[in-house]
């Protein structure tokens, strides 16, 4: 009895053939379909992959055609992840779907329950969401939960495609354990795929870290080896392997550099029109130092052209320009953006530093002047100091004051001098020409040469300059010495041009330019210090033809700055000499005086100065 009932127990199960039962075939098969799901997980580069293979097996053990996996994200919704179907493949389909959805309450009960749930019929049944199983043709569906430590992270769904299919119980209690089963290679592959990414993560920033430090080296090299800074733009482009354009701050280009396979002869500036598009003019208005740099436009559009990165340069807390990586061949990426801050910072410095040279360069210059002017040094050493600012004092000079008008200046001294400089660097296409800040003037030294050889041809240029300069100075006038030939002439001609400026502050003139030589015996009369007689004088000059009409008075001033010569004259008013003839003898009996006298002229010409000083 005993023996019988031993034998009994170890034949559980198991057919008098000796071949194993029906259960445990089907055991062996979970345990021989999961040996191949454990190679997947193993080599899986992709979670699809795996879930795919997870469902397929799934069907080969229900003995169905086709099955969908949805997987929890972390918006804790259901959304499609793989599908298998023996016909095709039709996981793109699947990930465009979504389980628990409104109107789904087939999929939020196998949620809820952590069971597997079965539906028969399910075009009778109400749970499962209608258009979903209509559109993918279902007659019966099996739903089973993939559980992992006691918190559902996806679902799989099988069904046969327009077929009717019988679950018995062993089926959904195999489909049961084969989710749980499943579930925990999922997490696993999950978590592996997680190790990855942060192994991968982790080399990239790695890699990123090197390129880095070898970015700096090579421009910190540069920079110690005395690269300017067009040599660090072509830098940059060289380690970008694109365009890099480094603009000002009015976006005029100051460098660029690019490929040489690319064969480029002219810049690839950002157009003016599409830094004209209000988003992109408000993406480069709120670039700083905390968000330094953008891609312009962010996605290439018809019309736009390439992109451009554009990274800000700060120089002492001050916008001062842009960098700008173009995009050409490879796509821009995270490293360019890397690169191209990390040179706008490199460039800052380099043009701080240049700056600060010019600026001790420009001052070095300008204390060379100012011992000319006060003739503070032995004349041999201001010779030879003269060659290291571009002054050769055997040739010859001027100098022009810019007077300034009282009170407070829109610029500090040092920026007006900046500025008056500038100006005449652009204006008469030279360098920078020394200068000296005055509490009320600006002296600038010219060189007299080419097209400007003596003062009278600087005047057109000066005036220029006096105009360019009153949008931002509070400008008087300007004053032009006599010809300087000799370290010595310097000094007597500074004070030359401080006592006419004294003397033409007394009679209120602002915005004109004189020269010295044209003044002449003017400049004597003057220095007596007795403007109201000299006003006076010049009114009772003139004061008959005023009673005539202009036309006289017009003809006289054209006489005396032609010398007394009619047929000058006459060139000048655009009339026939014998007009300025029978005018002049009409100034002769109004005034009761010979206009071509030598005596007349001398007292015209001065007449005329003093009232041109006063304004009138």
């Amino acid at each position: 009895m005993s023996s019988t009932t031993a034998a009994s127990s170890t034949d559980v199960g198991r057919p008098r053939s000796g071949r194993p039962s029906a259960g445990i075939r089907r055991e062996r098969d979970v345990i021989a379909a999961f040996s191949e799901i454990t190679t997947e997980a193993i080599t899986a580069t992709k979670l699809e992959g795996l879930l795919r293979l997870i469902g397929k097996q799934l069907c080969h053990l229900l003995g169905v055609t086709r099955c969908s996996v949805y997987m929890r994200r972390d918006d804790d919704r259901f959304h499609g992840a793989a599908g298998y179907y023996e016909s095709g493949n039709i996981s793109p389909a699947v990930q465009a779907q979504e389980a628990g959805i409104d109107g789904d309450y087939f999929s939020r009960e196998v949620i809820s329950s952590q069971a597997p749930v079965l539906i028969n019929d399910v075009l009778n049944d109400p749970r499962p969401h209608r258009r979903t199983m209509e559109r993918w043709h279902v007659r019966a569906m099996l739903g089973v939960p993939l559980v992992f430590d006691e918190d559902v992270i996806g679902i799989i769904f099988v069904d046969n495609v327009e077929q009717d299919h019988t679950y018995t119980d062993d089926d959904v209690a195999l489909a049961e354990l084969f989710g749980r089963l499943a579930a925990l290679f999922i997490r696993q592959a999950m978590q592996g795929a997680e190790l990855k990414d942060k192994a991968a993560e982790v080399a990239r920033q790695k890699n990123t870290l090197e390129y880095l430090a070898d970015v700096h080296q090579k421009l910190t090299h540069a920079v110690l080896q005395g690269a300017d800074i067009g040599a660090v733009v072509s830098l940059l482009s060289e380690l970008s392997a694109k365009p890099v354009v480094l603009y000002d701050e009015d976006f005029e280009v100051l460098s660029w550099s690019a490929p040489a396979a690319l064969r480029m002869s002219q810049p690839p500036v950002i157009a003016a029109q599409i830094r004209e598009i209000a988003s992109v003019r408000g993406t480069l208005d709120a670039l700083s130092v905390t968000r330094p740099s953008a891609v312009i436009p962010p996605n290439l559009t018809v019309g736009l052209g390439r992109r451009h990165l554009m990274c800000r340069l700060i120089i002492e807390g001050a916008p001062s320009g842009f960098v700008d990586i173009v995009e050409v061949g490879r796509s821009l990426g995270d490293l360019d953006t890397k690169l191209a801050e990390h040179g706008a910072t490199v460039l800052s410095l380099q043009m701080l530093s240049e700056r600060r040279q010019a600026e001790a360069e420009g001052q070095a210059r300008d204390d060379f002047l100012s011992d000319l002017l006060r003739s503070s040094r032995d004349e041999t050493q201001l010779i030879r100091r003269g060659p290291q600012f571009g002054v050769d004092l055997s040739e010859p000079h001027v100098l022009v004051r810019i007077s300034l008008a009282g009170g407070e200046q829109q610029l500090s001294a040092s920026a007006s001098r900046s500025l008056v400089v500038n100006r005449f660097a652009r204006t008469l296409g030279i360098g920078e020409p020394p200068a000296v800040s005055l509490p009320d003037a600006v002296i600038v030294l010219i060189r007299l040469t080419g097209t400007v050889a003596e003062p009278e041809g600087l005047r057109t240029h000066v005036e220029s300059v006096v105009s360019s300069l009153t949008p931002h100075l509070r400008v008087r006038g300007g004053v032009i010495s006599g010809v300087c030939r000799r370290p010595e002439d310097f000094p007597s001609a500074h004070r030359e041009l401080r006592e006419l400026d004294a003397l033409a502050r007394s009679f209120g003139w602002s915005r004109g330019v004189l020269t010295v030589d044209e003044l002449g015996l003017f400049r004597v009369v003057m220095n007596s210090g007795r403007v109201k007689e000299a006003l006076r004088f010049a009114h009772e000059l003139v004061r008959p033809l005023r009673e005539h009409g202009g036309q006289l008075l017009e003809t006289w001033r054209a006489f005396v700055a032609a010398e007394g010569r009619v047929q000058r004259a006459s060139h000048a008013l655009g009339v026939h000499e014998n007009t300025v003839r029978y005018r002049l003898a009409r100034i002769k009996e109004i005034t009761g005086q010979d206009p071509a006298g030598l005596d007349q002229l001398l007292a015209a010409r001065m007449a005329f100065q003093v009232l041109d000083l006063a304004g009138w």
